[in-house]
């Protein structure tokens, strides 16, 4: 089954996935509302990300990780 991995080593902590997932879903660009949650330590810079499990992967197109302008998002 195929599902999102996000890849903590190169996300920059953008919150480009989660305005696309929140507008694409909600019709607002509001992160909280997204279904996938990006975090990133302020003092470190390290990333942790989790998908929801209200995720419906876009019917197969997931939309964040198709803005992600980094690349660390993969859908396989």
């Amino acid at each position: 089954m195929k599902s999102i991995q996000i890849s903590s080593d190169r996300c920059v902590g953008c919150m480009t996935c989660c305005n696309v997932c929140s507008f694409s879903h909600e019709g607002e660009f509001n992160p909280s509302r997204a279904r996938l949650k990006i975090y990133m330590e302020p003092f470190t810079g390290d990333v942790e990300g989790q998908v929801l499990e209200s995720c419906d992967l876009c019917g197969g197109k997931p939309e964040c990780v198709r803005w992600c302008p980094v690349g660390a998002l993969k859908f396989a």
